[in-house]
Formats: structure tokens, sequence, C-alpha cells
């Protein structure tokens, strides 16, 4: 019996006897933690990823980039699922223009033991696959949908002009021009350089290069705009008078972004009074404008005033 004891002792003492310890002990702590708990359910997203495709095709299907499912087994090896470890490789060696198609089954995917596969979903994968197009295209730029109040785009210059699009020959072959994504010039004045993205528009495209340096350059647009009937008054004036024509026709040029929101009153379009005795005179009008606008026209260019009476 003494001598038994010592075997065993000597055995866990080697190498050998601590590799089969720890073995032996692991197993016991899984047993332990697992030991009497109920079998627990969780749904994993697990991503499928494709070999072998074909150099002269691609798959052009949506929504194929994972399939869920439905596992049981005990709680702990649930909780440390990696959905990574589960994921699901469709070998498309072979295969030709057209609709592949995958059944899905427990055998695609190596769930670790003790964990057992109850549903996929989806359980059939439809593969559409299409021959591989590369053009060279020219650069479009697109800019955002927000207007840009006074300012217009003078020049707009992509570098390099030109990229290779490469994708599904029925989408490739209709494009006419690789768009960017929309640039936005809000607060943008002068000249300006962005790499801009190229957009896919949600297709499944590829582009080389996927960038470019877009260069814009803003001008402040001018217009001309007509006043018919703006009504002519003193400023700072408290006694009687009356003005002869009461009206008077401007023709104004300017900044887009001055003139198009100008509203005339007596604080830009007035007559002075001040100093003048009653009577009859013959004024200018005065006008209190942005330098930036230019008087192309004004008729008439001189009134009649008469001050009948000044307030004290």
């Amino acid at each position: 019996m003494r001598r038994g004891w010592e075997k065993i002792v000597t055995l866990f003492s080697s190498d050998l006897g601590l590799k089969l310890f720890s073995i032996i002990f692991a197993l016991g702590l899984w047993l332990f933690v697992n030991a009497g708990q109920k079998a627990a359910e969780r749904a994993v997203e697990v991503p499928v990823e494709f070999r072998n495709i074909p150099s002269d095709l691609m798959v052009t299907s949506p929504g194929v980039g994972q399939v869920e499912l439905r596992v049981m087994g005990p709680p702990a090896l649930l909780s440390a699922l990696d959905p990574d470890y589960l994921k699901v490789s469709l070998d498309l060696d072979g295969a030709r223009v057209g609709t592949s198609t995958f059944r899905l089954s427990p055998d695609f995917f190596n769930p670790p033991r003790g964990v057992r596969i109850t549903r996929i979903s989806p359980s059939v994968i439809n593969l559409k696959l299409e021959t591989v197009a590369v053009r060279s295209l020219p650069v479009a730029v697109r800019f955002g949908p927000k207007p840009l109040i006074g300012y217009r785009v003078a020049r707009v210059e992509a570098s390099p002009d030109s990229v290779k699009v490469r994708g599904a020959a029925s989408e490739v072959n209709r494009m006419v021009s690789a768009e960017t994504v929309p640039i936005d010039l809000e607060g943008a004045r002068g000249q300006m350089t962005r790499e801009v993205r190229l957009s896919s528009a949600g297709k499944t495209l590829s582009f080389s290069p996927d960038r470019v340096s877009v260069s814009v350059v803003l001008e402040e647009e001018w217009m001309t705009r007509e006043f018919s009937r703006v009504e002519v008054k003193a400023k700072d004036f408290t006694g009687s008078y009356s003005v002869s024509p009461r009206r008077v026709y401007l023709r104004l040029s300017g900044p887009k972004r001055i003139l198009s929101q100008l509203q005339l009153g007596t604080d830009q379009v007035y007559l002075d009074l001040k100093g003048l005795a009653p009577g009859s005179h013959t004024l200018a009008l005065n006008l209190k404008l942005s330098s930036e606008i230019k008087v192309l026209e004004q008729r008439p260019e001189r009134f009649s005033v008469r001050i009948a009476a000044r307030e004290k």
C-alpha cells in the first residue's frame, strides 16, 4: 500500500503528472461550474465570408454579411461565445455568373463542445454573381444642397480628374462619371481645397484612388435691382413741408448678398432740410447706402420742396 502511494506521488511530481493533474483539475472545475445548471439559449449574429471567388466575378447580393444562429448550451459557455469563432465560410470555387444557392446546416459551423445550434436564419443564402468590369471615368464634383447665397462656383478642379472604377459590369457600364460625396460650401469664400471621398451611392463599387483633391474658386455674385416707387421724405425734420414729386425711381447694382435683402426707407433715402428757411427749395436726394452699392440710374435727380413753417 505504501509503495503504491509513493508511485502516485512520484507520478504527480513529474512533468507528465503535472499535466495530467492540470487536465483533471480543469475538467473538475468545468463540471463544478456547469453541473446542475439548466441549458440556456442565445441568439448570435455570425459573419459570412466568401472564399475562392473567381477573379472575373463578384458578389452583388445585398445583405449577405451575416446570419443569425440560435444556440443552446451551458450559460457559462454561451456568455463567452465569440461570434467570429462561428463564422460561416462559403466556397465559391468554380462559381459562374448567375445565382448560387447555399443551404446552411449546423455542419457549416464549428460550435464549442456542449453548445448546440437549434436554428439558422436565413437557412438558405442565394448569392448573385456578376462579371467584373473596370473602367477609367472622369470625376464629377458634387456640392451640398444648401445654396451659397451671394456666391457662385467660378471654377472647380479635381486632381486626379479621372479614376479607375471597379464593380459589376451592369453598373459600371452605365456610369458616365465617378461622383464625389457632396461638398458643403457653407461659409466658404474665395478659394478652397479639400480632399474628398468618391461615392459608391450604395452600389458595389471600388475606386482607385478612392479620394481626390478638389479645388473650388468662389466668386461673389453681383446683381442689378430696380426700386420703382420709393417715397421721398425729409429726415429728422418736425416742421410742415411738401415734396414734388413724392417718389423716386432707383436702379442699383451691388453684391447679391446685400442687394437681394435691401429695403429702402427714410434711413437710406431722404431729403435733408436742416437749416433751411420757410419757402421753396430745389434739393438733391440723399442716399445712405453701403459703399459696395452703386447707383446706376435715378429719376428725378432733384426735388422741389416747399417749407411752410418750422416748429420751434
